[in-house]
Order: C-alpha cells, then sequence, then structure tokens
C-alpha cells in the first residue's frame, strides 16, 4: 500500500506541476496579445493624428487631378486618393475625415491636389472652403494646375 501512496503523490506533483506551466504560459499569452494590441492601436493613432504628405517637400510636390462622384463615400474617395499616390491607407483617411472640421462635407467634383498637401488641406479643397488653384466651372472642362 506504501508504494501506491508514493504513486499518487508523484501523480499530484506532476499535474500541478503541469497546471503551473500551462498558467504561466496563458499568463503569457495575455501580456503578449496586451503588448501587440496596444502597439497596434499606437501605430494606428500616429498615423491618423501625424498629418504629413506624402512629398518630402513642397517643390517635390505633384499636382493630380482626382474627381470625386455624386455617390462616392469618404472612403472610396480615400482609395481614390491612396491610388493617384496622395494618401498611403483610406482607412486613416476616413478617420481623419471622420475627426475633422469638415466632416460630411466633401463635394463632388473635379479637383487638382497636390502630393505635397496633407489630409486637412486636401480636405479643404475637397470641401470646397479653399478654391485655391482650383479649376471653376468657367474653364469648360479643361483642367489646368495653375
Amino acid at each position: 500500500m506504501g508504494k501506491k501512496k508514493k504513486k499518487d503523490t508523484a501523480y499530484r506533483a506532476v499535474v500541478s506541476g503541469a497546471k503551473g506551466v500551462l498558467r504561466i504560459l496563458v499568463y503569457i499569452c495575455a501580456v503578449l496579445l496586451i503588448v501587440f494590441a496596444g502597439k497596434t492601436a499606437y501605430s494606428f493613432g500616429y498615423l491618423i493624428f501625424d498629418d504629413h504628405p506624402m512629398a518630402e517637400t513642397k517643390e517635390e510636390g505633384q499636382d493630380v487631378t482626382v474627381i470625386v462622384g455624386e455617390d462616392d463615400d469618404v472612403y472610396q474617395i480615400g482609395q481614390t486618393l491612396e491610388e493617384k499616390g496622395l494618401i498611403e491607407r483610406p482607412v486613416i483617411f476616413w478617420v481623419q475625415e471622420k475627426l475633422s472640421d469638415y466632416r460630411g462635407k466633401i463635394q463632388p467634383g473635379t479637383y487638382i491636389l497636390n502630393t505635397s498637401q496633407n489630409a486637412e488641406e486636401m480636405l479643404a479643397i475637397l470641401s470646397g472652403e479653399n478654391t485655391e488653384g482650383q479649376p471653376t466651372s468657367d474653364d469648360a472642362g479643361e483642367v489646368t494646375g495653375e
């Protein structure tokens, strides 16, 4: 009977040790998950509030014609701006528009944007609040950058 008690004690010690190891692994996974989520949230927030243009300087900027349709939502406009090389990620532009003074003010039309402009400047133009250098209806379809 003494041998059976030794086996039970050894078994319980092994099970207890295994539970301890599993508990530590769960804690490590939870910490890694929290760190990953925090890093991702910080990076996303940084991109939203670090409003930098694609071009390094005004001299390097290129004029790009962008057409905003009647049915285009902000994310679709962001995709167009990304395709034209004006922004990095449409979802960041979407959030920037939602947090800006230009929320819901983007108007359909043809616009000339520059790669040296940041998202705030582009939103001002797309909302019709900054019309400097933009084509007018007098241009009869002719789009120029001046």
